[in-house]
């Protein structure tokens, strides 16, 4: 299951490239059994290409500003300016769709400038991780968070697996893509996604 989440996180990311790259590898390998040398060089070539591609995009999404800067902090969370936005049902917006989300779904919290104003505001956030987007309910229901970072992945999992535990959170490492929080009654569940370089909080509700 976990490494389905993985694929899951990286299709969602990048599509286009990943679908080519499935394609062109398993195409290298019937080349090279059938002994078909230019078509094997063919595809490896287009595999290596979009492989490298689809490592170095997720590098062009974070600017030098971004790179310098050290994410929101989650006491820097108004929580009634959160509560203001359309998003929260209490506001008017002059597109339609908003207007019906914000009806169905009146405490529901959405942003990708500001940590989730029930974020845990013990929990690490390391200096490497930049908000990309959070979502969930004002006052209950599970939490979905999630951070881009730079640099290698097995440091970015270092870095929050020790700051966790210098937090004073349990770590428990399932994998190494997934990583469990424990502190007191809560739960915080990391799935990272190396080719990505994404990392998805799933934070349980305690109530």
């Amino acid at each position: 299951m976990g490494i389905l989440a993985v694929v899951q996180q990286a299709a969602q990311s990048y599509p286009v490239l990943l679908i080519v790259l499935l394609g062109t590898i398993p195409l290298t390998l019937w080349a090279c059994k059938q002994k078909r040398w230019m078509w094997a060089a063919g595809s490896g070539l287009v595999a290596g290409a979009v492989f490298l591609l689809y490592m170095t995009v997720p590098d062009r999404a974070i600017s030098p500003s971004d790179a310098s800067a050290s994410p929101a902090l989650p006491g820097g969370v108004d929580l009634a300016v959160a509560g203001s936005g359309p998003a929260a049902g209490s506001g008017r917006s002059d597109d339609p769709g908003r207007s019906k989300h914000a009806l169905l779904e009146p405490g529901r919290f959405a942003s990708a400038t500001r940590l989730h104003p029930r974020f845990p505001r013990d929990f690490p956030v390391p200096r490497v991780f930049r908000l990309e987007s959070n979502s969930g309910g004002v006052r209950g229901g599970n939490l979905t968070v999630r951070f881009r970072f730079r640099g290698e992945a097995s440091n970015a999992v270092c870095d929050l697996r020790s700051q966790g535990r210098r937090n004073g959170w349990n770590v428990e490492v399932l994998a190494p893509h997934r990583l469990i929080f424990r502190k007191d009654d809560r739960m915080v569940e990391a799935w990272f996604s190396f080719p990505a370089r994404s990392v998805v909080l799933d934070i349980a509700d305690p109530q």
